[in-house]
């Protein structure tokens, strides 16, 4: 009689076990949802004669941020089918059913709910509705994009992980990597300067709450938006420094560019500046140099400008007569001596 090999059979059992865990977990749609609204065109018109489109692609939702959470994970209201006419919008602050890798610890927005919350962009009283409804929500700036894998994690940007981490728990190897996505990696700083601009590029929006929009302007003017205009995608953006959620006057002791803060800002990331100096941390950024409210620098740049136009223009005065004066001896027969 054989004796009977326990260790072969438990991990067996072990692995279907686990492929049927993970198979549950990859199951988003374990409710049919997609049945209805995978449909193309799916859209429903409300009392003012407007459509709506409730159409979800498979492929847009199992390759979105959102892949591992199922429908009604954030559609709790709707409990009955067909569902019913209103409802509930999504709580983006509620906490998630899905857990960071090998941590255990439910995940959620409630931190950055909080911050936005009584940042310049949060719900204010002394506004009017008007004002209130024209400030960002989450979805206004966040807008479930797609993972493309192959894009983030290439060969370039992973063969020489093997070479800092080997030996390391594979704990702090996840959250080296999701560190570096969510910071610099899930939107590129055009990305992000341009979402901004979208709103602070807009009178109409910004002479409500008397902000000028001369800010894009000058971000463009200065060092930050030439480099980026340049490719140069590390290069500091307006989350850099204003941060993402917690976005407060610079006269906000919290706000990350307050005068005690700045410094810090400056400095916070390995791609900013090493060691700034305080007087370096005040300068303008986003202002557009004047005659008035910056002369020295307004009339510098312009002596730049022209020193540079003048240059050019002697150079390429130059070339010409000394072509002219070669085809004029050439012409001549004077070179064929």
């Amino acid at each position: 009689m054989h004796a009977i090999n326990f260790k072969k059979y438990i991990f067996q059992l072990s692995l279907f076990l686990f492929s049927i865990i993970f198979s549950f977990e990859k199951n988003i749609d374990n409710e049919n949802c997609l049945l209805c609204h995978g449909l193309p065109m799916l859209s429903v018109q409300n009392e003012e004669g407007e459509f709506r489109s409730f159409e979800v692609q498979s492929d847009h939702y199992s390759n979105s941020i959102h892949r591992n959470i199922s429908c009604r994970d954030c559609h709790e209201s709707i409990n009955t089918f067909p569902h019913e006419q209103n409802i509930e919008p999504v709580n983006c602050a509620k906490s998630c059913h899905i857990t960071r890798p090998f941590e255990m610890k439910i995940f959620s927005h409630k931190n950055q709910e909080k911050q936005h919350k009584i940042s310049d962009h949060g719900f204010n009283p002394k506004h009017t509705i008007k004002e209130n409804a024209e400030k960002p929500s989450c979805k206004y700036c966040h807008s479930n994009k797609v993972f493309d894998d192959i894009e983030i994690f290439n060969e370039n940007e992973t063969s020489h992980c093997a070479n800092c981490h080997t030996g390391e728990s594979l704990n702090n190897v996840i959250n080296h990597i999701d560190f570096h996505i969510s910071h610099r990696s899930s939107e590129n700083s055009t990305e992000i300067v341009e979402l901004c601009s979208s709103c602070h590029d807009n009178n109409s929006k910004m002479i409500q709450f008397d902000i000028s929009t001369s800010q894009v302007e000058g971000f463009n003017h200065h060092f930050h938006g030439k480099a980026m205009r340049r490719g140069l995608n590390e290069v500091a953006n307006c989350a850099d420094c204003h941060s993402s959620h917690l976005i407060l006057s610079k006269t906000d002791p919290n706000s990350s560019i307050h005068e005690d803060n700045i410094l810090q800002t400056c400095s916070s990331n390995s791609s900013c500046h090493q060691n700034p100096t305080l007087e370096f941390s005040k300068s303008a950024v986003h202002s557009q140099p004047t005659s008035d409210n910056n002369p020295l620098i307004f009339y510098i740049e312009w002596g730049f400008i022209l020193l540079t136009a003048g240059v050019m223009a002697l150079l390429f005065a130059h070339i010409l007569m000394d072509v002219g004066r070669y085809l004029f001896d050439k012409f001549n027969g004077k070179n064929n001596e």
